[in-house]
């Protein structure tokens, strides 16, 4: 998980709704929920806040069910496991479910896509995901875009000012995807340790993320 401090949590209307259900994690339905969103969309970020508000500590996707068990109980039974629909220990996933829902634990289950769509083997395993409880996370909305597109920015070395922050977060599409590729434009046209972004580069790396998308201006 990232080092970003929860204190740089910015809530919107695209994650407002997520970021409740984690406050909530006492009353997790069977003491799990799933995180889900798009990629890019500060899954891990919302998950290291939460993980520092309930003391809860990280256990690795491929894990053995022991491990799991003992971690568990060593972290007074909440865990976060990050890009939990990759590779995978099945077994040790429902043993985990398993104790969380016997025990009153708190589990959270990071991925992209949510429990119900995971490729599983085992029948009670797949059985339990799809009755997960599930916070998604949406595309972000123009304030989310904006404070994205700085953050992203920002971990490239890359200072955007505030007119050619708004700029972009107005027209581009309201994808992660998309904040990305502008940063990685404007990366390509600037010199490390360069003055502020101006908003004639930021319509500079606008024209390049649309023509890379086969859009016009318009």
């Amino acid at each position: 998980m990232g080092e970003r401090s929860p204190d740089t949590l910015v809530v919107t209307e695209a994650n407002r709704d997520a970021a409740h259900l984690l406050t909530q994690w006492r009353a997790w339905p069977n003491g799990a929920l799933a995180l889900v969103g798009p990629k890019g969309a500060g899954k891990t970020h919302l998950a290291l806040a939460w993980a520092l508000e309930a003391g809860a500590r990280q256990l690795q996707p491929a894990a053995s069910p022991e491990t799991a068990a003992t971690l568990f109980q060593e972290a007074d039974r909440r865990l976060v496991v990050d890009d939990a629909d990759g590779p995978r220990n099945e077994e040790m996933l429902w043993r985990l479910l398993d104790l969380a829902r016997t025990e009153g634990g708190a589990v959270l289950l990071v991925a992209a896509e949510p429990p119900a769509r995971w490729p599983v083997s085992t029948p009670d395993l797949a059985s339990r995901l799809k009755s997960l409880a599930v916070a998604r996370l949406q595309e972000p909305d123009q304030a989310l875009m904006e404070v994205v597109l700085r953050r992203i920015c920002r971990e490239q070395f890359i200072y955007l000012r505030d007119d050619a922050a708004r700029y972009l977060a107005l027209r581009l599409p309201r994808t992660f995807e998309a904040a990305h590729q502008a940063a990685a434009a404007l990366d390509a046209d600037l010199v490390r340790g360069a003055k502020p972004v101006s908003l004639k580069a930021a319509k500079a790396a606008l024209a390049r993320v649309q023509a890379a998308r086969g859009v016009g201006d318009g």
